[in-house]
């Protein structure tokens, strides 16, 4: 492995404080391993990562990384007001594909750069691993008897017929944790998929779902484990509510729908039941709480309400919950093929808490996080 460490910049207001943050150029550190490249983002002096300077860097690297790909990926997490970044890893392929890591704290906890550093190091020391395309069950492309005609700006026409043999690529895993005191933790893993070679050249169709082993979840602890768990900064706060939002119609340019969700309805406590969106099929169980599955183009909700009967809190909402959800979803081809990045989904992890015994409404804090997944078509 080699270690490179890349310059600094400018400082730009205070941290930590409630009023403002103060910003710093983290250091940048390349790892170079076996057919992947890299780069370790931590902070410099306690100083945390603007978004922005991520916006403004990341895609660099990845270009930069993978000079004869096809496509390129990259994601950038969004945090409440006061909210920080901590920490990115970004390993990138030959191919362009990504496998990131993400770390974040609300404002006014500490930052340790060494540790953040050496997590991020050996983390960047493990090569990526991505799962195998996959055929999908349905047949797709264009139906017997029926032709599809584009025309590009040249006045060059062609023409679409029958199915294809389309296949589903892995771009890789998404990870992003949260640490929010006194509240709770936020932590988010899932995997992006493409559809290739569909023969529809109007759309082009993606999927977030988990990885075809099971890895993949959704979870937020609540602030009152974390406490009893003897982990400092963590308060007497339950969870209410969860929220998870998959929205590809981020990007208003690609005119994106929601294709296909799962779970979607109600899936009642203790109750399993079959999920099967773009390249993935899982069996979904839940305990302790309801899930509500909705399907509302361009984006797909999910709730979970961890209240039981009468308004009460049941035993659920002092640990852990933790749920994979899916969908896909379809962005123009024309639009996405420009040579431009584009943001093709956006996902969404919120939950209210409260510290209140009795599960009475008042006193209820609202956090949440988020990562927008980005693509360029080379």
């Amino acid at each position: 492995m080699l270690g490179v460490l890349l310059g600094s910049l400018l400082i730009a207001s205070t941290y930590p404080t409630k009023e403002s943050v103060q910003y710093g150029t983290p250091a940048i550190q390349k790892v170079a391993g076996e057919n992947y490249t890299a780069y370790i983002l931590y902070p410099k002096k306690g100083l945390p990562i603007s978004t922005q300077f991520l916006k403004e860097t990341i895609p660099k690297l990845v270009e930069k990384s993978a000079p004869n790909a096809k496509l390129y990926a990259y994601s950038i997490p969004e945090l409440p007001e006061g909210s920080v970044i901590t920490g990115y890893g970004i390993k990138v392929t030959n191919d362009g594909r990504v496998d990131i890591f993400i770390t974040a704290t609300r404002s006014g906890a500490p930052i340790l750069p060494d540790r953040i550093r050496s997590e991020l190091f050996e983390w960047s020391k493990r090569a990526p691993k991505f799962k195998p395309d996959v055929i999908p069950r349905e047949k797709v492309g264009v139906l017997e008897g029926w032709e599809v005609k584009t025309v590009d700006s040249n006045g060059n026409v062609k023409v679409y017929t029958g199915e294809s043999e389309p296949y589903w690529h892995n771009f890789g895993r998404q990870r992003l944790r949260y640490d929010a005191p006194p509240y709770g933790k936020f932590y988010a893993e899932f995997y992006m998929w493409g559809l290739w070679k569909d023969n529809d050249p109007r759309t082009e169709t993606f999927a977030c779902t988990k990885d075809r082993s099971g890895h993949g979840i959704y979870r937020i602890t609540p602030g009152i484990l974390l406490k009893r768990q003897g982990i400092s900064g963590y308060g007497d706060y339950r969870i209410r509510k969860i929220k998870i939002v998959h929205d590809w119609g981020i990007n208003p340019a690609l005119n994106g729908h929601l294709d296909d969700m799962g779970p979607i309805g109600v899936i009642n406590r203790y109750q399993t039941v079959p999920v099967s969106v773009g390249p993935v099929s899982y069996s979904l169980a839940v305990g302790g709480y309801k899930v509500y599955g909705d399907s509302i183009d361009p984006p797909a909700v999910w709730t979970i309400n961890t209240l039981g009967t009468g308004g009460m809190y049941t035993e659920t909402s002092e640990h852990a919950v933790g749920i994979m959800v899916a969908s896909s979803g379809e962005v123009l081809e024309r639009a996405l093929h420009d040579g431009n990045w584009h943001a093709v989904i956006r996902i969404k992890l919120s939950g209210e808490f409260s510290d209140n015994e009795y599960a009475l409404p008042i006193g209820i804090h609202k956090e949440w996080t988020a990562l927008t997944w980005y693509v360029k078509v080379g």
